[in-house]
């Protein structure tokens, strides 16, 4: 073999060694990128509600209503942004509550986890509630890794209660600051 054929298959050489790298970084960046997208698109529950072990207290319009929700967590690596709580009357409309915490944390698990809380029905609503049979309705705004993430309660017979009439012996909350129990 001459000089000029040694140079000649050494340049062939690094080509194929250059294109098999280059056929391999495209091979593992498509992988990579074949599973980002398979997992913003598999399914990733933060949690499972527990609706059999919700119990929502029955309170004069004016007055606090207790709650005790349930869930099974699955992910620990959302943070919750917002807890927006609601009520619907019996007339289907539905008025803001107030929560008496409006964040919630604990670790991932396979247990059921239950919490509870107090509310009260925003005290500009209060006359505008039909008393009779309501339902608590709530969301719960996520921040995770692949984005906003919006949970809300289920629909279920144990988020039904019932608004009394107004209780002109429980402090006023237009007229005061309602300290919902504390």
């Amino acid at each position: 073999m001459n000089i000029l054929e040694e140079e000649k298959m050494l340049s062939l050489d690094l080509d194929n060694i250059t294109k098999g790298i280059g056929v391999v970084t495209a091979t593992l960046a498509m992988l990579g990128g074949g599973y980002t997208f398979w997992d913003k698109v598999s399914s990733k529950d933060i949690l499972t509600w527990a609706p059999e072990h919700f119990r929502i207290s029955d309170a004069p319009v004016n007055g606090e209503f207790k709650a005790v929700v349930a869930r099974e967590k699955h992910r620990d690596d959302c943070k919750v942004e917002n807890f927006t709580l609601e009520v619907r009357d019996v007339d289907y409309i539905v008025h803001p509550a107030h929560p008496s915490l409006t964040k919630f944390s604990g670790p991932a698990s396979d247990k059921i986890d239950k919490f509870g809380f107090s509310f009260v029905i925003s005290g500009n609503h209060l006359d505008h509630i039909t008393p009779g049979e309501a339902t608590l309705l709530a969301q719960i705004h996520y921040i995770c890794p692949e984005g906003d993430v919006f949970v809300h309660y289920p629909d279920h017979e144990n988020l039904k209660f019932q608004i009394k009439e107004f209780d002109d012996s429980i402090e006023d909350p237009r007229e005061k600051s309602h300290r919902m129990g504390h």
